[in-house]
């Protein structure tokens, strides 16, 4: 089975709601960073040009990546600059640190 990794920079106030969605998806595992940067729209105005997002990070089988980056769209989206990004790496290796062995996915 093939692994990918799904990224996602969203709005810190849709993560609770996030959350819930991707127990109910069955995503077992998940990576939450708060985050400062700015995309496309910084704001040239202000001291601070950056805003502060969450970053995302999921490591999913192949076929549930559709599914799972439509959750995170459908949740993230208000139609506002700011609302986020989201991307499918794939992975190469998978390892886990305990076993100090390659993990099947």
């Amino acid at each position: 089975m093939e692994l990918k990794c799904v990224v996602a920079i969203v709005r810190p106030d849709v993560v609770e709601v996030l959350e819930r969605k991707l127990g109910a998806l069955h995503i077992h595992g998940v990576t939450i960073t708060r985050v400062r940067g700015f995309g496309s729209h910084p704001n040239y105005f202000a001291d601070d040009w950056t805003t502060e997002h969450v970053k995302i990070e999921i490591f999913a089988q192949a076929e549930n990546v559709d599914a799972l980056v439509k959750a995170i769209m459908d949740i993230a989206h208000v139609g506002a600059i700011g609302d986020g990004i989201v991307a499918v790496l794939p992975v190469e290796k998978f390892f886990r640190v305990r076993s100090q062995a390659e993990a099947k996915p």
